[in-house]
């Protein structure tokens, strides 16, 4: 299955719509064309741009304004996603801005290749943030320019707010060491040494190791970091999963690519 037969795209003077093929169905069903949805969209999007500050849930301050927000909303209005608990990326397409079609894109193809390429055990620790379209507006002076929109993740926990990393369980089936038995490996001494905060670099170290099991896989996520990890508890089983978010390389602060490739091959 190629990306495209996932993806609908349609456009036309106020908006570029990009939906994963089960959304744009849903939204047939649901309004017939675009017209109505646009209505509903619009003033959606203006109580994003208006409650911006109720809604963020980004745990980070950015170290450069790129006009990015990360906002979470309980989706009432639409009723087009398969789970209304929203997560949404939304851009003011300032100067080096994250490209949040290439985003939405990147998901998609990175949840095929998951599927494809780990197996069932690995699957059900480790999957991809769901999204579900990017849109782009034409509309004159509107605040945000793209939005990307994705499921949210409960709890709004990432890895790198834990204090144990990786669960036991995620460790032996991805081969995967501890924090304490990075924490006495030489290799990663100098690591240790230069940073102030130990537990953060324990748990970037152990990101390094999930890079590298993933690239000998076929799978490589140079973005992947300790903070765009999410950790989700599942209430029936007690079992911890991780959710990737942000799949796209940045080359800002922290610098993900560099530092994966760099440690790559003390792991």
């Amino acid at each position: 299955m190629t990306i495209m037969t996932l993806i609908k795209t349609v456009t036309d003077e106020q908006f570029l719509f990009d939906f994963r093929q089960d959304v744009y169905d849903k939204l047939l069903d649901k309004y017939g064309n675009l017209t109505d949805f646009k209505e509903r969209l619009e003033s959606f999007i203006a109580s994003l741009v208006i409650d911006r500050n109720k809604y963020n849930i980004n745990p980070y301050s950015e170290p450069i304004n790129t006009g990015i927000y990360l906002l979470g909303k309980y989706d009432s209005e639409l009723g087009i996603f398969p789970n209304a608990n929203l997560a949404l990326k939304c851009s003011q397409d300032k100067f080096l801005a994250e490209d949040l079609r290439k985003q939405f894109y990147r998901s998609i193809q990175l949840a095929q290749n998951f599927e494809d390429k780990l197996n069932s055990s690995e699957q059900d620790l480790l999957s991809v943030c769901p999204v579900y379209s990017y849109v782009k507006t034409n509309i004159k002076n509107s605040f945000f320019k793209h939005l990307l929109f994705m499921q949210r993740i409960a709890g709004d926990q990432t890895l790198g707010n834990t204090k144990s990393g990786f669960s036991a369980e995620f460790c032996q089936v991805f081969k995967i060491p501890s924090l304490q038995e990075i924490s006495v490996k030489r290799q990663f001494a100098l690591h240790q040494a230069l940073d102030r905060d130990k537990q953060r670099q324990l748990l970037k170290i152990q990101t390094v190791y999930l890079f590298r099991r993933l690239w000998l896989k076929g799978i490589k996520i140079f973005s992947l970091n300790q903070k765009n990890i999410m950790v989700s508890q599942d209430p029936k089983t007690n079992r911890t999963r991780y959710i990737l978010i942000d799949p796209v390389p940045n080359y800002l602060l922290p610098i993900s690519p560099i530092y994966n490739t760099l440690t790559f091959p003390g792991c």
